[in-house]
């Protein structure tokens, strides 16, 4: 009785074992988690009000605010403890709104525990709100 027990014992620590070695590879190969969510940075010569909204993947509003940057003045968001925790990807959609709706951006990116979404105002580029993805 006491070999059926330690046999057992041994074949639930093997799948546990097997798990927490698989999440700590990941971990020391990956590296650790970003922090930012996302960075909004006004690259423009001029004063921009921007309203960033956030939805996750069932189109639920997870973050909604505005700010007023100044030329090349930069403002982060740290990421979701449920994001900075996951090892898979999550798909979220942006909404950023320029001046009051002068412009509009909507974008969906995929994101993870090692990748920021950076969004960058350029008035005078053809496409004023670029939305793009930094990874590590």
């Amino acid at each position: 009785m006491q070999n059926l027990k330690k046999i057992l014992l041994f074949l639930l620590i093997i799948p546990v074992a097997a798990i927490v070695c698989y999440h700590v590879l990941i971990f020391l190969l990956g590296g650790p988690a970003l922090d930012n969510f996302f960075e909004l940075t006004n690259r423009d010569a001029g004063t921009h009000e921007i309203s960033v909204e956030i939805f996750d993947s069932d189109n639920e509003s997870v973050f909604k605010e505005s700010y007023k940057l100044r030329p090349n003045e930069s403002v982060s968001k740290t990421k979701p403890s449920n994001l900075r925790s996951s090892f898979e990807l999550k798909e979220y959609t942006f909404r950023i709104i320029l001046d009051n709706g002068v412009a509009e951006e909507n974008t969906s990116v995929s994101l993870d525990r090692w990748s920021t979404a950076t969004v960058d105002i350029y008035w005078d580029h053809e496409t004023p709100i670029l939305i793009g993805i930094t990874v590590v």
